[in-house]
């Protein structure tokens, strides 16, 4: 009987023991906090425009938490998910629109084929495209100041990603892009309504690396489901070392709709590593709208210094030139500057990473 019991107990053991080798698991927090002092002027003050000094949280990167895991399941299978908030540094308020997890939250699984996730996902074209910016779609001054779709994320989600000898092929469709928009979502008899739908296909072997993609969202009512707004954009960049050169362009199309204008953004610049903690990037940014014609165009400059390889002190400047009837600022279109006026903002402050 002793001999049976202690056997039992050591094929048990032996059993425990194999799940757990097989059924291995990981759970990483991590996050980002950004703040810097910002200066801009002609800023919009009631009927009059005046020059302004802020605390600005999230310039170099959206202020963040998160949490990250997996857990293998065998034969290169593995279960994945990821939970990320966005909030304000500056009173602790979050962010997305008061989401707890507004940045990033879905779950799936990886398999040798692709990944498939389901849940709330950065759009394509901020996931992937965000490398041929020369500021990385920063949230303060950069290519999303011009496009703020550009760095937008999707509600009911479903992913698929594969990447294979350098190319890398995603795909993603939400049933519903916005769920706090009134019928932004999932309309029963009305399956456009705040439909968006996109593919991705990229190139990143060596010093050259170049993608496209494809972004169409639909109207966010019944009433609106027609109005189609369809973006393309391409972006290449070379490394030359120390200096990086990057280009890229976004074609957007509106119809059935005249609350946005069609038009071409185009962009370059260069990512030059001076010394080892020392990055100096620079931009230029012009958007030509199809009716009326012209646009604004933007310049931008950032000297970032790390201390160590979790912390780093930021300066950044840009100019927005506008025409007449252009409201872009130098933190996004609509955003604090008055019609035709041009812009100019300074931020100097810090990141940490943890």
């Amino acid at each position: 009987m002793k001999r049976n019991l202690i056997a039992s107990l050591i094929a048990a053991g032996c059993v425990c023991a194999s799940a757990h080798v097989h059924a291995q698991s990981s759970v990483t927090l991590y996050g980002i906090l950004d703040v810097g002092v910002e200066y801009a002027n002609h800023v919009v003050q009631g009927q009059r425009s005046a020059s302004a000094v802020r605390e600005q949280s999230g310039n170099l990167a959206g202020s963040r938490w998160g949490f990250k895991g997996n857990e293998d399941l065998g034969s290169g299978y593995m279960a994945v998910f990821t939970l990320e908030g966005g909030f304000n540094l500056n009173n602790g308020a979050l962010g997305q629109g008061g989401r707890l997890f507004g940045r990033k939250a879905f779950v799936g699984v990886s398999t040798p084929y692709g990944t498939v996730t389901l849940g709330r996902h950065q759009n394509l074209l901020y996931e992937l495209m965000y490398k041929y910016d020369p500021l990385t779609l920063n949230p303060s001054y950069s290519a999303q100041s011009m496009d703020a779709q550009l760095v937008n994320r999707a509600d009911n989600s479903i992913r698929y990603g594969v990447h294979v000898a350098g190319v890398t092929f995603a795909a993603l469709y939400s049933s519903g892009y916005d769920s706090t928009i009134p019928n932004g979502a999932n309309v029963p008899g009305a399956t456009k309504v705040g439909r968006e739908m996109s593919a991705a296909l990229l190139y990143d072997n060596g010093p050259l690396s170049a993608g496209v993609t494809y972004d169409q969202l639909q109207g966010t009512s019944i009433a609106t489901q027609s109005n189609t707004r369809s973006r393309a954009m391409f972006g290449v960049s070379y490394d030359f070392r120390p200096v990086t050169v990057l280009a890229g362009l976004r074609w957007l199309n509106v119809s059935n709709t005249s609350t946005l204008a069609s038009s071409m953004l185009y962009w370059g610049g260069v990512n030059y590593r001076a010394v080892a903690p020392l990055l100096i990037s620079a931009g230029v940014y012009r958007t030509q709208y199809r009716n009326p014609r012209g646009g604004p165009t933007m310049g931008i400059l950032l000297v970032d210094y790390s201390l160590s390889k979790r912390t780093e002190l930021y300066a950044e400047g840009a100019y927005v030139s506008n025409p007449s009837f252009s409201t872009v600022g130098v933190r996004g279109a609509d955003n604090d500057v008055t019609p035709g006026a041009d812009q100019t903002g300074v931020a100097v402050g810090i990141r940490h990473s943890f």
